[in-house]
Parts: C-alpha cells; structure tokens; sequence
C-alpha cells in the first residue's frame, strides 16, 4: 500500500512513521506542500494519503486517482470544510485524530498561563534581565497566587474537566459554564460549580474558554469582557475565532484587564496587522498548547493505526461526516 504524507512532518513523525508503516507491507514517501511537480507526480500513485496542516483542494482529488483514505494527524486551525465536500464527491473517507489526546497537555498549559499571568513572570524575567532589581524590586507583594483565587472555566469538555482537576489541586475555587450541566457527582470528584455564564464572569479572577470552535453562543467579545471585574484575566488555549480580538486589545489597553494569555488566533501565523499587535499584558504562544512531544508520538500512532486497519480490510476509526457511513 503506497502512503504518502504531505507537508512538512517533524523527525520524531518520520520515526513512528517509519517504524509503524514499514515495507514490504507499505511503501512510505514524502511530498513538500510548495513543490508542484512533485505533487503530480506522487499524488497520482498514493493509496493513503496523509496530512496535518492546510485542506487539500478539488484539484488535489483530481490527482488522487487511487486514493482510499485521508488521514489527518487533526482538525488544527484551518477549515476543512472545503476538503471534506472535494472528498464525500470523490467518494473518499476521511479521518482523523479524536480521541482526546491533547486534553491533559492542553489542560496543563492552561494552568501554566494562569500562573504566568498571576505571577507576572514575563515582566518579572524582564526586570531582573534589565538590570532594575539592583535598585529595587517592585515586584515585591505585587502578584497573586492561584490558591485561593477563583477560575472560571467556559466550556467542560475533556480539556475543561481536566484543568478543573488540576486548578482544585492548586486550592484555586473552580466555576464552571457548560451547554450542559455536569451531573453534580461528577462536578465535585473535579472540584467544580457550575454558575449561569452572567453569574461565573463577574466572580472571577481569572477566566479560561474550552470550548469548540463552532459553539457561536459562547463568542467572547465586548460584552462578556465589561461582565469581567477590573483588573482580572483571561486565557484562551480553544479557538482563536471564538475570540473578538479588537475588543480583547480594547481590554487591555484600557486596563479593565490586567493581563490575557492566547495560545490561539483568528488568523495563524499572528498578523503584524493584527488588533493585538502591541496590546500590554499579553502572554502569547504559537498554538502549542496540545502539541507536546508525548501528543505528537500518540497522533502518528493513532494514525497509522487507521492506516493498518484500512489494509487489513478493517473499519476504520474517527471517520468525519459526511464519510462516516460509509467508504469507497
């Protein structure tokens, strides 16, 4: 079974790739996304084909001509919208990485900006870099600590309910607004209350979002940041689009937040343009909040687990409608 991977995949990938994937039974190439010539030419003998960033188009389906699987590593950042149509036309599956893997990584780092923001540690590794802790330290009494504070959590999914673990194990008292209510069991083995959304803002100190990207009804914008008490903060490791930037800078710049942390953006790489671009207070991080190397190792696995099982005439997993039902 020929596979070929599109895009730029990292050495640990090519390694589990390489070991997962082995010949005879497979026979594994690469294809750089910017190299056309070299897309004609392997697209066209590719069995699987897998991919972790940008959609493939309609033209790509025009070269797969022997495709029977799309395999992302994950949804990521783009819209694949497009792709999924181009595929359920050529009558091709598509699948990809679900089973919540990132959801401890991505809670964890959801903790770490949390305490990056209370402690300030940004501008206190500045200020001793700069030389001014010789004179004096004005960081002295002026940060806070998560024991104690409160935590709102917008969403409670998988990453939500374990950064709900994680924040009662640091002594921070945990709220929670979720589409649908946890069973209260449930809530207090996590150590979390659930309070309508009007309610969690105004009690917070710090206020994180977990939520999916198409959930329109928890957007954040200037309303929800006037609901925030001064002086408060925020934290974004879900979905950049779920976020109105232009008034979370508006925010910042006003001081009616005193700091956010964003691991995700409405457009990735971050734009020089953007409304954030010089906003203070602002912890940022390049979209890796579930890309640790442990996530990374799972991904490939899981993937060419779904590729082994494709070969062995298996079903597959983690299928995206509309393909879910059935495949080629």
């Amino acid at each position: 079974m020929n596979v070929l991977v599109r895009g730029a995949i990292s050495a640990l990938g090519q390694r589990v790739l390489a070991a997962e994937l082995a010949a005879p039974r497979f026979h594994l190439e690469y294809s750089r996304a910017d190299d056309e010539t070299d897309r004609k030419a392997k697209f066209g003998r590719c069995d699987v084909i897998m991919v972790d960033q940008e959609p493939l188009t309609e033209a790509d389906f025009a070269l797969l001509h022997r495709v029977r699987l799309v395999q992302r590593l994950g949804r990521g950042q783009y819209d694949i919208s497009g792709e999924l149509a181009a595929a359920a036309a050529h009558g091709v599956p598509v699948a990809h990485n679900k089973s919540g893997f990132a959801a401890a990584a991505t809670a964890e780092h959801t903790v770490m900006a949390a305490l990056a923001l209370l402690r300030r540690l940004p501008d206190a590794d500045a200020f001793v870099r700069s030389g001014e802790w010789r004179s004096s330290n004005r960081f002295d009494a002026a940060t806070r600590q998560l024991a104690g504070a409160s935590v709102a959590l917008v969403g409670m999914g998988r990453v939500g309910t374990a950064a709900a673990r994680l924040l009662a194990a640091f002594g921070a008292e945990v709220g929670y607004f979720s589409r649908t209510r946890l069973d209260p069991d449930h809530e207090r083995r996590i150590g979390a209350e659930y309070r309508p959304l009007e309610e969690l803002l105004p009690a917070a100190d710090v206020v994180s979002l977990h939520v999916r990207a198409d959930a329109a009804d928890y957007r954040f914008g200037a309303r929800e940041f006037a609901l925030m008490r001064p002086g408060r903060y925020f934290v974004n490791t879900s979905r950049g689009g779920l976020v109105n930037e232009a008034a979370l800078a508006t925010a910042l710049r006003s001081g009616r937040l005193a700091g956010a942390a964003l691991d995700v953006f409405a457009a990735e790489p971050l734009a020089p343009a953007s409304p954030l671009d010089g906003a203070p207070n602002l912890l940022l991080t390049p979209h890796i909040a579930g890309r640790t190397r442990e996530v990374a190792e799972m991904y490939f696995r899981s993937a060419c687990a779904n590729i082994v099982r494709l070969e062995a005439g298996q079903p597959l997993r983690d299928l995206i409608e509309p393909m879910a039902r059935g495949a080629r």
